[in-house]
Formats: structure tokens, sequence, C-alpha cells
């Protein structure tokens, strides 16, 4: 089997709290640390594609990609290696990750009094 290219962006979306949003797959996970928040996603990306299997759908057709503002803080941000971040991809992906230099932004993904345009990229 060839392995499934998933790319994850990471971002600081307040002090103490991390996000990781996934690109071909719109997946989220946050937490309080970096590393938490990647654990999170990569168990998220194992967990489903397990059930995939299990069902006969292919891994993670459930998700659609994710807004064109994930991918463009992706394609802008610095790469960083899961393995720099003590986190082992689950089998059968070959998942990339990016720390996000500017702070993607969506309105209908965050409630009103916490959107501020100030905030965004």
């Amino acid at each position: 089997m060839t392995a499934k290219r998933l790319r994850f962006v990471i971002f600081q979306d307040a002090p103490g709290l991390w996000l990781v949003r996934g690109l071909e797959h719109d997946l989220a996970a946050e937490a309080r640390t970096i590393g938490q928040a990647v654990r999170s996603i990569v168990r998220l990306v194992q967990a489903h594609t397990e059930f995939d299997f299990r069902h006969n759908h292919a891994p993670l057709s459930a998700f659609p990609p994710s807004a064109q503002t994930y991918w463009n803080a992706y394609a802008a941000g610095t790469q960083i290696p899961l393995s720099q971040l003590g986190v082992p991809p689950p089998a059968g992906w070959d998942i990339q990750a990016a720390f996000a230099t500017r702070l993607p932004c969506e309105e209908r993904y965050r409630p009103a009094p916490m959107y501020s345009a100030a905030r965004c990229a």
C-alpha cells in the first residue's frame, strides 16, 4: 500500500492554545501544547483510518479538504518534521507539518466574539 499524504498546519490561536488543521482532509485538534495537539490529530487520523478500513471506505473520505486560508497558511509556514515533535505518523500515512507564520482566519469556524480581523492573515 502506498502511503497517503496529509499535511497539517499548526498555529497558536491564543496563549496556551495550539490548533492543528489537516489540509487534504479537514480535521482539527487543539491542545495546550504543540505536541499534545499534534498527537491528538494523529490519533484522530489513525482512529478514522481504522474505522474506514473496517467499513470498506477510503481513508478519511468523510472529510473534505480544508478552506483555502489553511492551505495558504501552510504554504507560507515553516516546515517541521513530526519526528522533531516526537510524534510518529500512523501506518500508511506520509504526514508533513508546518508552523503558520500568519494566523489563518475563516469566519464560519469562529464564534463571533472571538473573531477579529486584526488577528487574521
